[in-house]
């Protein structure tokens, strides 16, 4: 849809916003000019550390979306028919444009290419690039949050971005991820659904059936119900060349999130604790998949009383009224739901009497 005296047009574009944690406490580092060469040392690693880190980010979530949408090279399309060739092109038709909001990021395809096919290529890419993305920000210890969805936008005469798409993402990342993930809203789920028409041409909507399934193979419920992107799950570990690289990596994520949970619970900082904690969990739950042990110096997080039961129960994966994991201390004594509201009832009504 187009809008003749605003030279706008509004489409559905695939969406993808990613916000690098941490970066308030790292500004404070380098909030005044060094006095002196001690100073001035400091002063340089705390610039590296937040400006140089955030300006590398965005290059490196380019780079991973190039890499996987060019896998087929040109030479290798060379031997191809030209009618393949133009097949190729066409499902393969999409590019990603980027905006930058100090230490956020908006990344953004169209998802209908020049034929009209809703193509899921663009929303694919992403959740591969999202994947190397969050694993490499781990390892380096500066964090991700995010979320993806599809959605009606525009891009603006003057340059940027802008539509529902665009405050459906924020919305997900600021109010509902918490922890270091990318949230996938039910848009993405529902435009990945089986017998979603994505082409009116049957060889090219098999294709792109077959790159939804493929697709969702990267999406995965969390703890809380929320969809998320499982940055390392089977789906990307097939899709991974150098798995003796990948495991440094997870390695150094591994170990970023278990320090990280340790230290905030040291510092009494109750949800960052249990959010960082709940990432070490996830973690935990792939290295099987990648061939990495656990550290066996791994510890539980402590139940204390300046944690909160609801963010408690939330990193036990214990549902309300219910018995808590190993690791966590269980209330003196613990009644069956049904058992327990039938001796408030029965004090209530003696009460009464």
């Amino acid at each position: 849809m187009s809008n003749s005296d605003t030279d706008m047009v509004v489409r559905r574009y695939v969406v993808c916003l990613l916000d690098v944690l941490g970066q308030k406490c790292r500004l404070c580092d380098w909030a005044t000019l060094p006095e002196g060469p001690e100073d001035a040392s400091r002063f340089e690693q705390a610039v590296r550390d937040s400006a140089i880190a955030v300006r590398e980010f965005r290059d490196l979530f380019t780079i991973y979306f190039d890499q996987f949408r060019e896998r087929t090279s040109e030479k290798a399309l060379d031997s191809l028919p030209e009618a393949q060739k133009q097949r190729h092109r066409r499902f393969k038709g999409c590019s990603v444009a980027v905006e930058r909001f100090s230490d956020t990021f908006l990344f953004y395809s169209p998802l209908p290419n020049t034929h009209g096919d809703d193509s899921p290529d663009a929303l694919h890419a992403i959740l591969y690039a999202c994947c190397n993305a969050l694993l490499t920000s781990l390892a380096v210890d500066v964090p991700l949050r995010g979320a993806i969805t599809i959605g009606t936008g525009t891009v603006l005469p003057d340059g940027g971005f802008y539509g529902p798409a665009l405050a459906e993402v924020h919305h997900l990342e600021s109010k509902l991820a918490g922890h270091p993930r990318v949230l996938v809203s039910t848009a993405v789920r529902d435009f990945l659904q089986e017998g979603h028409t994505y082409s009116t041409d049957p060889d090219m909507a098999r294709l792109m059936a077959r790159l939804a399934a493929d697709s969702r193979q990267f999406l995965w419920q969390d703890i809380d119900g929320l969809w998320t992107v499982d940055f390392l799950g089977k789906a990307h570990r097939e899709l991974v060349r150098d798995i003796s690289k990948a495991g440094v990596l997870i390695r150094r994520a591994y170990t970023f999130a278990r320090s990280s949970a340790a230290e905030f619970r040291q510092r009494g900082d109750a949800k960052l604790a249990v959010r960082y904690y709940l990432l070490q969990q996830y973690i935990e739950s792939r290295l099987g998949i990648w061939g990495v042990l656990p550290s066996p110096t791994a510890t539980a997080l402590p139940a204390t009383g300046s944690y909160p039961p609801r963010l408690l129960r939330l990193c036990s994966g214990s549902p309300r009224r219910s018995r808590p994991r190993a690791g966590l201390s269980a209330p003196a004594r613990s009644w069956p739901p049904g058992r327990r509201r039938r001796r408030r009832l029965g004090r209530w009504r003696r009460r009464r009497r």
